[in-house]
C-alpha cells in the first residue's frame, strides 16, 4: 500500500509540475506572438504543446512519457533563445531552467543537463555582462543548481529508504512476501504476452523448529541471516529472492529453463549443506520447482512449487524435486 501511495504522489506531483508549465508556456507563447517576438513565440508554443503531451499520458495511465527527458529538446532552447534575443531580462529565465531541470528530470539526467545548460548560458551572455555582474549571475546561478540537487538528492534518498522498508524483510533483507506476489504476477503476465520462461523455486529449511526450540530464536534469527547470504552469493542479479514466511524462502528466476533452475537449486542445497552456522550448527533444506505455465493462475504455479516441496520432504529431506506435469496423477 505505501508503494502505491508513494508511486501516486510520484506521478500527481510530475502533472502538477507539467500542467502548471503548459499554462505557464501557452501564456508566454501568447504574449510573444502578440508582440514583435515571434521566435519565441513559436518556441514557447511548442513547449507548450509538450507540457501539455507529458500531462496527458501522465493523467490518463500514469505514464511518464520518455522518463522526462523530452524536456531538454524545449525547455534549454526556449531560454537560450530568450537570451540570445534580450540577455537582461532572458538571463533570469535560466534560474527558471536550472529548477525545472531538476523537477523533470531523474537526479542523474539533471545534474548532468544544468552542468551543460549553465555552461552554455554563460557563452551566451558572457559578452554582454561586465565580468563583475557575470561572476554574481552565474555564482548565484551555480548555488541554485547546488540547493536544487541537494533537495533532489535527499528526496531520492528518502524514497529508497522507504521502498527498501516497504519491499523487504528485516531480517534476511531479502524481499518480502508483498512483493513475491507482485513478482509472480508479472512473471506470468510476461510468459503470456511474451513467452518469457521463468522457473520458481520454493525452499524451506529442515527442522527449523526444533533448532528454535533447542537453541532459541535469536540462534535461529542468525541462520536465516546466514541462509539469505548464502543464497544472495549463487543467485544472479536478475534472480528474486524472497523470503516467504518463517522459514520458508523463494526463488523466482527469469529467462531460466528448468533443468538450469534446477541445477542452481541444488548448488544453493550443497552450499548450505556443508556451511557451518553460528554455534556449529549444521542445517539442511528441501526445495521444490514449477515452471511457469500458461494454464494456470498465480495460486496454481505457488501450488505446484508447493507441491514439488512437500515431495522433497515426504522423500527424506534434503533434497530439491521438480514437479512434472505429467506426473500430475494429483490432479489428473
Amino acid at each position: 500500500m505505501m508503494l502505491q501511495e508513494i508511486s501516486d504522489y510520484k506521478r500527481k506531483l510530475r502533472l502538477y509540475i507539467n500542467g502548471f508549465a503548459f499554462l505557464g508556456a501557452a501564456g508566454f507563447a501568447i504574449l510573444q506572438l502578440s508582440t514583435s517576438h515571434p521566435n519565441m513565440g513559436i518556441a514557447s508554443a511548442l513547449s507548450a504543446v509538450y507540457f501539455a503531451l507529458i500531462s496527458h499520458y501522465l493523467y490518463k495511465d500514469g505514464r511518464y512519457l520518455w522518463d522526462g527527458r523530452g524536456v531538454l529538446a524545449v525547455l534549454p532552447p526556449t531560454v537560450f533563445l530568450a537570451m540570445h534575443a534580450n540577455p537582461d531580462f532572458g538571463i533570469y529565465w535560466a534560474y527558471v531552467g536550472v529548477v525545472g531541470l531538476f523537477l523533470m528530470l531523474r537526479l542523474k539526467d539533471a545534474s548532468i543537463s544544468s552542468i551543460v545548460f549553465i555552461a552554455v548560458s554563460f557563452y551566451l551572455v558572457g559578452s554582454h555582462f561586465s565580468t563583475e555582474v557575470l561572476y554574481r549571475i552565474f555564482g548565484t546561478l551555480t548555488l541554485v543548481a547546488v540547493f536544487s540537487y541537494c533537495f533532489s538528492y535527499l528526496i531520492d534518498r528518502l524514497l529508497d529508504s522507504v521502498n527498501a522498508v516497504a519491499t523487504h524483510d528485516p531480517l534476511t533483507k531479502a524481499l518480502n512476501r508483498h512483493t513475491f506476489n507482485k513478482s509472480i504476477e508479472e512473471a506470468l503476465k510476461d510468459h503470456r504476452r511474451h513467452h518469457v520462461i521463468a522457473v520458481l523455486f520454493l525452499f524451506d529449511l529442515d527442522f527449523f523448529k526444533k533448532i528454535n526450540d533447542q537453541h532459541g530464536h535469536l540462534v535461529g534469527d542468525e541462520i536465516l541471516k546466514e541462509i539469505a547470504t548464502i543464497v544472495r552469493k549463487r543467485v544472479r542479479e536478475t534472480d528474486q529472492f524472497f523470503r516467504y514466511g518463517g522459514e520458508e524462502f523463494a526463488i523466482l528466476l527469469r529467462h531460466t529453463r528448468l533443468q538450469n533452475a534446477a541445477h542452481v537449486a541444488d548448488e544453493i542445497r550443497a552450499l548450505v549443506e556443508s556451511h557451518t552456522f553460528v554455534n556449529g550448527i549444521k542445517v539442511t533444506i528441501s526445495g521444490g520447482l514449477a515452471e511457469v505455465h500458461e494454464s494456470t493462475d498465480v495460486i496454481g504455479w505457488i501450488d505446484r512449487s508447493d507441491q514439488a516441496l512437500y515431495e522433497a520432504k515426504s522423500s527424506g529431506r534434503n533434497c530439491i524435486k521438480i514437479y512434472v506435469p505429467k506426473l500430475e496423477g494429483w490432479d489428473e
